[in-house]
């Protein structure tokens, strides 16, 4: 089973808003694409009855050296987000990332 981001227009109203307004403005320093379209965000859920978001994501290995700054950024994005009460971020490597999960748009970003 591959695990998806949710299209915003099946997400709950909350889930969408962390999609969009926050994840995709959450960049790989390395790479200075986000970590939508780098392919990196797995899974989004949202209570919109409690405002606790989880996020799945993945680093495009384990020994990333901006593993941890990631994380605190999506933290920090989505802690802003209007509703947003706690964040979890659940760091995996099954599926393993491949270049192949770059979007359009973050092979764009990279010139290709």
């Amino acid at each position: 089973m591959t695990a998806e981001l949710p299209s915003p227009t099946s997400a709950a109203p909350l889930e969408a808003a962390a999609l969009e307004a926050a994840l995709h403005e959450v960049l790989d320093p390395e790479t200075g694409v986000n970590l939508v379209d780098l392919g990196l965000i797995y899974r989004v859920t949202a209570d919109p009855a409690t405002g606790a978001v989880a996020v799945v994501m993945t680093l495009t290995t384990p020994a990333c050296p901006a593993g941890d700054v990631m994380v605190a950024g999506v933290e920090r994005r989505l802690g802003r987000v209007p509703g947003v009460t706690t964040v979890e971020v659940d760091i995996v490597f099954d599926p393993p990332w491949t270049p192949a999960r770059i979007s359009p748009a973050g092979r764009a970003q990279l010139g290709g």
